[in-house]
């Protein structure tokens, strides 16, 4: 199939590593720069542990290069970054959340076909505790993947929009792939049928077709691996935290703890790593719409930085109604 076409990608290995654990990221642009934060969180909690680390994207550049290098150079940790051909995926459906970045999870499986497994993990994520045990848990004989499900309010509906035959559905931020049986299967090859036919009706677009292709050979593991975080603009949200036995934080959403209008308490992971990053000199997100410029004058006031919060205000209703 033309979009698995591997020759359109260029691998670099930056720095080699003796270990089987691979973990994948894929990016565009937008995400490159928290992909280093998740990758950092992970290479500071491996313990004796070493990982070696992918990056799949069409955007990286000699700047990128640098810094994911010289945040792993000594500890023991690989680095391969991989250049996706800008021809990949362009026939496939994309919306204003989901580039056809969120394709190049297909690629995990193919790119490293002599591997064992691989950990897919979106950009969005934070790890806090050794995630040695992930890579520990067994899989059934017919399972193909270890993977967390979407939260209990969500999982019927997303699994009735897709047509599937029960009410599991996962969320495919994070999937640990038995990567010859994903090959023998030809899981990326059905997935891309799956959107090439019906994609456009998808609302989640791969997430979706992954449900479909995988369902009944998964294994449904605890949640804390990948433990979904909705950043919430109410009293409880402010103020909540993640379980202490939270493995990996998936800040899900549209709301992103590098936006400067969330100062939400299980922000402050995210932001811990952030500061001791390469990019801490690099301003969050401001607000660039009316909601995030609400978010943020209402954020500012509860922090009580009140001149701040006026002027935000204002902006809000400058972008609302001007």
């Amino acid at each position: 199939m033309d979009q698995l076409n591997l020759d359109a990608i260029q691998s670099r290995t930056l720095l080699a590593s003796d270990t089987d654990k691979h973990i994948f990221f894929g990016v565009d642009n937008k995400f490159i720069a928290h992909a280093l934060i998740t990758l950092m969180s992970l290479a500071e909690h491996a313990g004796a542990s070493a990982f070696h680390f992918h990056l799949i994207s069409s955007d990286l550049n000699d700047a990128d290069a640098a810094r994911f290098t010289a945040v792993l150079a000594g500890t023991g940790h690989g680095l391969t970054l991989h250049h996706a051909g800008s021809d990949l995926f362009v026939s496939l459906p994309t919306t204003q959340l989901f580039t056809r970045a969120t394709y190049y999870r297909l690629l995990a499986p193919k790119l490293i076909p002599n591997a064992g497994k691989v950990l897919y993990l979106d950009a969005d994520m934070v790890c806090i505790s050794n995630p040695d045990a992930l890579w520990s848990l067994p899989f059934d004989e017919e399972a193909i993947a270890l993977v967390v499900a979407e939260s209990d309010p969500l999982q019927a509906r997303l699994a009735a929009n897709v047509g599937l035959r029960g009410s599991a559905y996962f969320n495919a931020g994070m999937m640990l792939i038995d990567i010859a049986r994903w090959n023998r299967a030809a899981i990326s090859e059905q997935a891309l049928q799956v959107l090439t036919t019906r994609g456009q009706r998808l609302q989640y677009l791969d997430q979706d077709a992954l449900n479909t292709v995988l369902e009944g050979r998964v294994n449904y593991i605890d949640r804390r691996f990948n433990y979904i975080e909705m950043l919430a603009h109410d009293a409880q949200g402010y103020q909540r935290d993640v379980p202490p036995d939270t493995c990996i934080i998936h800040y899900a959403g549209a709301d992103k703890p590098w936006q400067a209008w969330n100062q939400q308490h299980v922000c402050r992971h995210y932001r811990a790593v952030y500061l001791r990053s390469p990019l801490s000199e690099r301003p969050f997100d401001r607000p660039m719409e009316a909601q995030q410029a609400k978010k943020m004058y209402k954020s500012l006031f509860r922090s009580r930085r009140l001149c701040s919060g006026v002027y935000w205000w204002i902006r809000y209703y400058q972008m609302r109604y001007v």
